[in-house]
């Protein structure tokens, strides 16, 4: 065999190999020097004042948009229902607590398991704070009998929706209406 065939391929492989011996040992010198790190890090919060209401879940909106002044007695964007719901209407009806807000709409987002029904809108707010009832818009399908659908309200505190708007969410399911229920109404 000739040799002098390989020698090209030779050349780049040896050029690799010294390459990757060379900068190798920098990227873990790097790397170890990151790790080293002391593990006291000292964070400040950032103002004096201690926060007016606080949530769980890392949260500190308190439901309300990070325009809206928030006094003690406020009290921010809350679902008035349980989050799982059974209802015998084919549009579910819902229930808010809207605080004073600078967001003008909500979005409504209603699905089901699969994704077969997937329902998105906007609904005006009311001008005043305070409870919000309303029902799933005339445009939206109806939901399913024996089906169990994933809601999730959010207020829209600027022109669209964002990820740290206050959002609330649950389970609506319907149900077959009871017999004797609608003989009491009658």
């Amino acid at each position: 065999m000739n040799w002098y065939n390989y020698r090209f391929p030779l050349a780049l492989f040896a050029l690799t190999l010294s390459l990757k011996l060379i900068i190798a040992p920098r990227i873990v010198a790097q790397t170890n020097q990151l790790e080293n790190n002391s593990p006291n890090v000292i964070i400040t919060p950032p103002g004096d004042n201690t926060p007016v209401n606080t949530v769980g879940a890392g949260s500190r909106n308190a439901g309300s948009c990070p325009q809206d002044k928030i006094t003690e007695e406020s009290v921010g964007f809350q679902v008035l229902m349980p989050p799982y719901s059974e209802t015998s209407e084919e549009r579910p009806n819902f229930s808010l607590q809207v605080p004073n807000t600078v967001a003008k709409k909500i979005f409504l987002s209603l699905r089901d398991a699969t994704e077969d029904y997937y329902y998105q809108t906007t609904i005006s707010l009311p001008s005043d704070p305070g409870r919000f009832n309303f029902s799933l818009p005339a445009d939206a399908p109806v939901i399913e009998t024996n089906k169990e659908y994933t809601w999730f309200l959010s207020l829209i505190c600027n022109q669209d929706v964002e990820p740290n708007d206050p959002t609330l969410g649950g389970v609506i399911k319907r149900v077959e209406p009871d017999p004797a229920s609608e003989l009491n109404q009658n």
